[in-house]
C-alpha cells in the first residue's frame, strides 16, 4: 500500500528531474524569459539524469532527507542555487546531491539481508577496536 505511494513519488520525481535537465524555449512576453537560465540546465543536466536514473532504480535506497533535498532543488524557487543566474553554484548543489544519493553507504548483514546502516551509528572495525 505505502510501496506503491513512494514509487508514485520516486517516479514523479524522476520525470521532473529529466524535464528539467533540458534548457526551455523562452518566454516572449511580460514577465522572465527562463524560469530556469538555460546554461544552468546544461550545467546540471548530467548529474541531473544520474539521479533520476537512481530514482527510477528500486535497489537504490533513499531515505525522506534525500528526496525532499532533490524535490527542493528541483521545485524551491526561491530558495534554490538552480532559479538563479550563478551556474557554477548550481551545479556544485546538483553534484552534492548526485553524491548524497550514489554516493557509498555501509550496509550490515541482518538474518540474511543486507540493510543500510545510518550515517551517526559507529561501525566496529578492526581499526577502531584495537584488535
Amino acid at each position: 500500500m505505502f510501496g506503491d505511494k513512494v514509487k508514485r513519488k520516486r517516479r514523479s520525481l524522476a520525470r521532473s528531474l529529466e524535464r528539467r535537465s533540458v534548457p526551455e524555449r523562452a518566454y516572449i512576453g511580460r514577465g522572465p524569459r527562463y524560469l530556469v537560465q538555460p546554461e544552468i540546465a546544461l550545467a546540471c543536466a548530467p548529474s541531473l539524469r544520474s539521479m533520476a536514473a537512481a530514482l527510477r532504480d528500486e535497489n537504490v535506497a533513499l531515505d525522506d532527507s534525500e528526496l525532499q533535498a532533490i524535490q527542493s532543488f528541483v521545485r524551491d524557487g526561491a530558495g534554490s542555487t538552480f532559479f538563479g543566474r550563478d551556474a557554477t553554484a548550481a551545479m556544485r548543489e546538483a553534484v552534492g546531491l548526485l553524491h548524497a544519493v550514489l554516493g557509498p553507504k555501509p550496509a550490515v548483514l541482518d538474518r540474511g539481508h543486507v540493510k543500510p546502516v545510518d550515517g551517526d551509528v559507529l561501525q566496529e572495525t578492526l581499526a577502531l577496536t584495537g584488535s
